[in-house]
Parts: structure tokens; C-alpha cells; sequence
């Protein structure tokens, strides 16, 4: 399984700290995370940026700044960049949307689950989280609803995603029969490790009578929402694609 501790170091003596550090201060780039193996085997990179430089470009931008810093040599397909449609990255206020747009012209690699966009709508105290994936070319949207608090808000979130895996993969069940999948959050929490904050989100994926305990974390840098959706498709990531 993939880690992503602060100091876990490469071959060359570098870091993910050192590394992610670097990555975020090339032109555009608000923030970048980077999962890792121990022994400094990089298998994916995720990079949020503005609109200031193209995704195409930033590619090559982390992958140039890598090679020269570090002397590692990183396949373009483990890159996935995200632009944001508000150069405010900040806490979204409510009834505004906030996007994160998918690059169209990296490759998704072995049929990924990409995350797209999400927005979030309060009304009378509640509310309502949508989120939106892409999976082979085709877009799939789910909804789910809460108090307007902020645990509720994040159980909303992961509870959403987790409701547009399943669209994946009732999408992909229909060329063939499979047995039927369901995915249930079991729960999110705020968690303070190597001096940062991450999301930790917790999930039950049942399969027939069997049934797989998940989890997945994503960095809180600037925008919680993000880490929050980002860690529960890091949670049910592999075991999902394992199935379509």
C-alpha cells in the first residue's frame, strides 16, 4: 500500500517533503502531493494549479524539476494536474460552487476514476454535496445531504463520492455480470500527523457476503473539501478497479 510520510526518503536522499516543496513552487502550482513507496518509488503525483499554465505544461514542468533536483525520471501518466476555476483556494462559502477540472489530455491509465468537480448548496440549514467523476471519457454525478455542520458536511462529501463510484461501477457491471457492490462510509475525521492536517476517511466496500474494510487520507492544504473527496477515491481506488 502507498504511503506518504513527510520524510520518507528516495534513493538519492530526497524526501516527499523536499520533493512536494519544490513541486509547489514552480509557476501555477497552489499545492502538490505526492504517494510514494518506501524505497522513494513515486507512483503518483497530484499537482492543483491555476490557470497561469497549461496542464500539458505543468507536466512537464514536475517532471523537468524532478529529474534536475532529484535526478528522478517520473512517467508523465503518474502525473494528474487539476485546475481550479476560482484563484480563491480558500474554505468555499456556501451556495458557491467550487471546480476542480480534470486535464482532457493526460491519459486516464488502467480505466482510473478521476475526480472532475463538486459543489456544494446550503438551504434551511442543510446541505447538499454533489460531486462528479470520469471514468473512460464518460461522467458520472451523485448527491448526497447533511446537516450544515462541519462533520456533516464532510460525511456529505465522501458519502457523494463514494455514491459516484458506485455509478462507476454499475456502468461497468453492465457489460457483464458481477456481483453487486456496495460502498458505505463508516467515517471521516480530522487527524494532525507529521506536522499536518489530513483527512481520514474510513469505508466498508461489500461485495456479495464479503466485505473489505478501506481507508484513504488526502493533505488539508488549502481547501478541506478536496481532501475530503481525494482521500475517499484513494480509499476505494484499488479495490474498485480491481472489480471493472
Amino acid at each position: 500500500m502507498a504511503v506518504q510520510p513527510d520524510e520518507l526518503s528516495g534513493p538519492e536522499g530526497w524526501t516527499i517533503e523536499e520533493a512536494e516543496r519544490l513541486l509547489e513552487s514552480l509557476a501555477g502550482v497552489r499545492s502538490a502531493r505526492i504517494v510514494a513507496r518506501p524505497g522513494g518509488r513515486i507512483d503518483e503525483v497530484h499537482v492543483l494549479t491555476t490557470r497561469a499554465v497549461s496542464p500539458k505544461q505543468t507536466v512537464r514542468n514536475v517532471e523537468s524539476a524532478l529529474l534536475a533536483r532529484f535526478h528522478l525520471e517520473l512517467d508523465h501518466r503518474k502525473i494528474s494536474v487539476a485546475q481550479s476555476s476560482d484563484e480563491d483556494l480558500g474554505e468555499p462559502d456556501a451556495d458557491v460552487e467550487t471546480s476542480f477540472l480534470v486535464d482532457r489530455e493526460l491519459p486516464a491509465g488502467e480505466g482510473r476514476v478521476l475526480f472532475v468537480d463538486h459543489a456544494l448548496v446550503t438551504e434551511n440549514s442543510r446541505i447538499e454535496a454533489s460531486v462528479t467523476l470520469e471514468w473512460k471519457g464518460e461522467r458520472f454525478q451523485a448527491a448526497a445531504t447533511g446537516a450544515d455542520l462541519p462533520r456533516a458536511r464532510m460525511e456529505a462529501l465522501a458519502t457523494a463520492t463514494l455514491r459516484a463510484v458506485e455509478a462507476v461501477y454499475q456502468a461497468a457491471a453492465e457489460e457483464d455480470l458481477r456481483v453487486p457492490l456496495g460502498l458505505e462510509l463508516d467515517g471521516v475525521k480530522m487527524v494532525d500527523a507529521f506536522e499536518r492536517k489530513f483527512a481520514l476517511i474510513a469505508v466498508h466496500a461489500l461485495s456479495g457476503r464479503h466485505v473489505a474494510h478501506l481507508a484513504g487520507t488526502g493533505v488539508i492544504r488549502e481547501n478541506l473539501d478536496h481532501a475530503v473527496i481525494m482521500g475517499t477515491l484513494q480509499a476505494t481506488d484499488r479495490w474498485v478497479r480491481g472489480k471493472i
